[in-house]
Formats: C-alpha cells, sequence, structure tokens
C-alpha cells in the first residue's frame, strides 16, 4: 500500500514537472528575430516562400554539392543549365516576384520574395522560417 501512494506520488510529480517544463517551451522567446506561427500564417506569400523552399530542399536531398540553385518556371524537371541546377518553380500571383537563384552555403540558404499586395519582402530559410526583411 505505501510503496504504491510513493509511485503515485512520483508519477504525479514527474507529470507535473514535464507540464511545466512544456509551457516553458512553448513560452520561450528566440530574440524576436523571426515571425511567429501566427505571423507566417498572416504572409500572403507564404505558401509561394514554402513552395521554392521544398524544390531547393528536394534538389538539395538528391544532391547537396550544389551551391546554386534556380528557380525557374520554364522548365519541367530539374536539369543543368548555365552550370547550375534549375528546378521547375512557379509562383503565384500574391507574390510580384520570387528569388531566381538561391545561394547555398553548408546547406544553409534563404529565400526572398516581395508581396504583391504590400510590397513587403519576406524571406525564408532552410528551416522554413518565415521573416519580414527590414532595410
Amino acid at each position: 500500500m505505501k510503496r504504491n501512494k510513493v509511485l503515485t506520488s512520483g508519477l504525479g510529480v514527474l507529470v507535473g514537472l514535464t507540464g511545466i517544463f512544456g509551457l516553458a517551451a512553448c513560452g520561450s522567446d528566440d530574440g524576436g528575430s523571426g515571425a511567429s506561427a501566427e505571423q507566417a500564417a498572416d504572409v500572403d506569400i507564404a505558401e509561394d516562400l514554402e513552395n521554392a523552399r521544398t524544390a531547393v530542399a528536394d534538389a538539395l536531398a538528391e544532391d547537396d554539392s550544389w551551391a546554386q540553385i534556380m528557380l525557374a518556371s520554364d522548365v519541367k524537371a530539374p536539369t543543368v543549365k548555365y552550370g547550375l541546377l534549375v528546378v521547375p518553380y512557379t509562383k503565384s500571383d500574391a507574390a510580384s516576384r520570387i528569388q531566381g537563384t538561391v545561394n547555398i552555403s553548408d546547406g544553409k540558404y534563404t529565400i526572398d520574395g516581395d508581396s504583391a499586395a504590400t510590397d513587403q519582402t519576406w524571406q525564408i530559410d532552410q528551416d522554413g522560417k518565415i521573416t519580414e526583411v527590414t532595410e
């Protein structure tokens, strides 16, 4: 009987501590350097940026030796042109511009684009983090 009470109490403390650590992790701040998930949802070109990132990530998954990858609407499949890997990508009307040539250094890259509606420039990194580009 006493052993069950100790186990139950220990389990209760463990569950409580797990909850506290979970809440602390959810509430942590990354220094304000990026958009929150809620802010990213408000970015009208988020889907364009995510699709561009996916195109680059998929190409790098096949061959991570590329230092530059070009996003282009005039190819149907990944191909090498001008010494670059060119992958298919077409932006939506939400974006007035999506960066065409992506520079990759040690697996890290960013892709930026401009909103057609607001003229704001947004950037996505290799991890999918979207931030506003300010001058």
